[in-house]
């Protein structure tokens, strides 16, 4: 059972102490690890430090690792969205890009040829012949 000090029950057991060491500051000490990494150059190129310490993903990463691996794995998913961003945009052009070319106006299937009445044999404009006078006897009209 807890006692509070305005509580006539309150005994105290003597006087406090300070803990003979005292408590360590584990943001303080990661801290100085980040100002060590960074004085001594050890962090990635184009890492910025406060946008990163801003960051609560960072901060969950320093509490899982080591500061240096911390920050490379920071440094690492950063460059991956990056990347990832890049790619999307890179593809979202090339797509606007081909809607932006001209359609064909042919048709997908295959036309027919017009027949070259040019060319043709004596014996096939004979033949021919003989079907457009049969077609208008039978009161057939016919597009050439």
């Amino acid at each position: 059972m807890l006692f509070k000090k305005n509580e006539p029950n309150f005994q105290a057991s003597g006087p406090v102490t300070e803990p003979e060491e005292p408590m360590e500051n584990p943001f303080a000490e990661i801290g100085s690890a980040l100002a060590a990494l960074y004085e001594n150059g050890e962090l990635p190129e184009d890492f910025d430090l406060e946008a990163a310490c801003s960051d609560p993903a960072f901060a969950e990463l320093l509490q899982e690792f080591e500061p240096k691996a911390a920050v490379r794995i920071y440094a690492a998913e950063a460059a991956a969205e990056n990347a990832y961003a890049e790619a999307m945009e890179a593809m979202t052009q090339r797509l606007n890009a081909r809607n932006a070319l001209p359609k064909s106006t042919r048709p997908t299937r295959a036309i027919a040829p017009t027949p070259d009445y040019m060319s043709l044999s004596p014996e096939a404009f004979r033949a021919l012949e003989a079907q457009l006078k049969t077609a208008a006897r039978n009161g057939k009209r016919i597009n050439l």
